[in-house]
This record gives structure tokens, sequence and C-alpha cells, in this order.
């Protein structure tokens, strides 16, 4: 691993890089399509924490990319062994390896705690704020890997509560690796 990287993110490098794919989306009522997306996962120099990044668009018949439907931004922080040993103190069974934000373009913010394991990802939904006119969200659970060891697909789905129908499933991908992404300082 880069030696920039700092030391508590070597369990989410697998995800570092420009991933692009496409995939399906629909919710309760709502039909179902296919959508392109590109998530970016950028490490920070020597800092604990990951920019991520991520756009789809809805495709159009001929396969070519049509109106944007949804982009979202935050950043996932990996904790140290000794946080992950503190708040798994009273639960080993929910042990938490990250806490991640993410705010969205419909107008809410959700919190996540998730655990890793190997090349794999889950989270759930441990807050969420809205703005007055944002998208009626009540929780979210996420799954995110790849596909084999040393696998350059990535595969995510993510099961969405909103409109207090439940949680549902919403959004699901294979992303194929597009680019490397070295740390950076954020400039």
């Amino acid at each position: 691993m880069d030696a920039a990287v700092h030391p508590d993110l070597a369990k989410l490098s697998f995800l570092f890089g420009r991933w692009e794919g496409v995939g399906v989306a629909g919710y309760v009522e709502e039909e179902k399509f296919q959508f392109g997306q590109e998530v970016e996962f950028t490490p920070r120099a020597g800092l604990p924490y990951v920019a991520y990044s991520a756009k789809a668009w809805r495709m159009n018949s001929d396969g070519t990319t049509g109106e944007l439907i949804t982009e979202e931004s935050g950043y996932w922080r990996a904790l140290s062994e000794e946080d992950t040993a503190r708040y798994a103190a009273d639960d080993e069974n929910n042990i938490v390896h990250l806490e991640v934000m993410i705010a969205h373009n419909e107008g809410y913010l959700e919190s996540y705690e998730g655990n890793l394991f190997a090349n794999r990802v889950e989270m759930r939904s441990a807050g969420i704020v809205r703005t007055i006119t944002g998208l009626e969200v009540q929780g979210s659970h996420r799954l995110y890997g790849l596909f084999n060891d040393g696998s350059q697909t990535l595969g995510y789905a993510w099961d969405l509560a909103a409109r207090d129908l439940g949680l549902q499933s919403y959004m699901s991908a294979q992303l194929k690796r597009v680019a490397e992404i070295e740390p950076n300082d954020g400039k």
C-alpha cells in the first residue's frame, strides 16, 4: 500500500479508484430502469478518510447515458483498531469499522455505520437529516464488494426505506475499475 495512505485505510484500499458501469434502479410503485454510473473513492494523503462521489444517469434505448438522475458525495472514515474495539465493547455482533457521511442532491444527508470483511463493506444508516423539501427517507442499507479476490468488478446493492414504505430494493450495479486514484492532499 502507498506510504501516503493512512494505515487505518488499509482495509478500504480495494475501493480506491474510479469505477464505471451499469445497474438497475426502481422502487415500490416505480418502473425499473437501467442506469449508467460513475463512482470515485479518493484517499486523502495521511488522513483516515476517503472522499466519495457518485453520479448516475438514466440509460437511453441506444445504450448511451441520458439525464442525470442522482448524485451524492461524502466521506468514508475508517476507525482505528482501538476505536473499533471501543465501539464494539457492548455488542460483539455489531462491530463498527467505518463511519460514512453521504449528502444527496435529493435534499437529505445520511450517516452510516459499517463493517468490513475481506473485500466487502456492509453499512446501515445511523441517522438521516433532510431539508423541508427533501426526499422522505427513513433508512438505508448498502453492500459493496469485489466479485472475486483481485477482481476489477465492484458490485453493490442499496436498499432504501422512503415514504414510510419500509426497506425495499432500490439500486444495484456492477462497476469496473477504470482508473487507479493515488492519495492526494485535497487540492
